[in-house]
């Protein structure tokens, strides 16, 4: 359950963030100017002032909200240094100064125009880069003084809790505790939150993968988590299993036709492996290395392969259980 807490300063950082975006919108415009380089110019001032603006708003308070988080979850913690947030204002997250990093919209657009596109077509795509760069500038602004004060308070980091909808990757690290200096990834839009705990009380935070799946209609997770990792995961397979399987995911030969496998959890302290390993013919086609079986050198097959050569829903269920995704 969220607390409460980090409910409102989620919705005060929103309301920061849509007035931000509302102004570069307006700066920027849906016409495409006769020089993309000298409309840039003419804005940046104005777009500079309104993130830095922004940014401002969105670090005030940042210690009182950690601080009111741990006190809801029962686990105050007090600081043990004094936290400055100006640091975080008016410039870039990766160190550059913010008109340069919203250049690059410019650049974005220039590129489109080489690659063909309309002026029209070139400067909304501009548009989409600029509205990313905002947002991230101000999210990153409000994390990075989270963060100052989760730092100053000793044993405290953070969970990591969906806002939904949220893809199959962040569902599968939803709940994981990460140290004051362990920030996890994020990709490009990316709305995960990052709720202050300590270690202790992390797993009353924790996001169950399975439940947020359930909580989708079946054409969402579809969608997400694709039609055969969903079928997969309806059956009774492992969401992280599936999902992580992806990440290794390749083709070969395998029942005599061409199948896709990953390498994902192949290795020995794999589910993956101690599964298959079970099996005979995957015993004999494992590399052995001083008495025990180090990776396997059959390849795990992806659930959608599966479903294509099992005969019958027990035999797909099989297949599964053989092949690591459920137990």
């Amino acid at each position: 359950m969220l607390p409460r807490a980090a409910a409102e300063h989620y919705q005060g950082q929103r309301r920061i963030m849509a007035a931000a975006l509302s102004v570069a919108r307006r700066l920027w415009g849906v016409r495409p100017p006769g020089d993309f380089e000298v409309k840039f110019d003419e804005i940046a001032p104005r777009l500079v002032a309104a993130v830095v603006a922004a940014q401002a708003r969105a670090v005030t308070g940042a210690d009182e909200y950690t601080s009111a988080v741990l006190d809801e979850l029962g686990t105050p913690v007090a600081p043990v240094a004094a936290v400055s947030t100006a640091p975080l204002i008016g410039v870039a997250s990766d160190g550059r100064e913010l008109d340069s990093l919203m250049y690059g919209a410019v650049i974005h657009a220039k590129g489109a125009i080489a690659r063909g596109n309309a002026p029209a077509a070139a400067w909304e795509a501009g548009r989409s880069a600029l509205l990313m760069r905002v947002q991230t500038q101000v999210a990153d602004a409000s994390r990075q003084a989270v963060g100052l004060s989760v730092a100053s308070r000793p044993g405290v980091g953070s969970v990591r809790m969906l806002n939904p909808p949220s893809c199959a990757r962040c569902a599968v690290l939803a709940g994981r505790f990460y140290r004051f200096n362990a920030g996890f990834r994020r990709h490009p839009g990316c709305d995960c939150r990052a709720i202050p705990s300590t270690e202790a009380t992390a797993g009353d935070l924790t996001v169950d993968p399975r439940s947020y799946f359930d909580s989708l209609t079946e054409v969402e997770q579809s969608k997400i988590f694709t039609a055969a990792g969903a079928e997969a995961i309806r059956s009774g397979a492992d969401v992280a299993q599936v999902v992580n399987a992806r990440r290794g995911m390749y083709t070969t030969v395998a029942y005599g036709r061409q199948v896709l496998a990953t390498h994902e959890g192949i290795t020995r302290r794999g589910l993956a492996y101690q599964s298959m390993s079970q099996a005979t013919y995957v015993r004999k086609a494992a590399e052995l290395k001083s008495g025990r079986y180090r990776s396997l050198r059959a390849p795990r097959v992806m659930p959608e392969t599966l479903q294509l050569i099992a005969e019958s829903r027990d035999d797909y269920l099989r297949l599964l259980k053989l092949y690591g995704y459920i137990q």
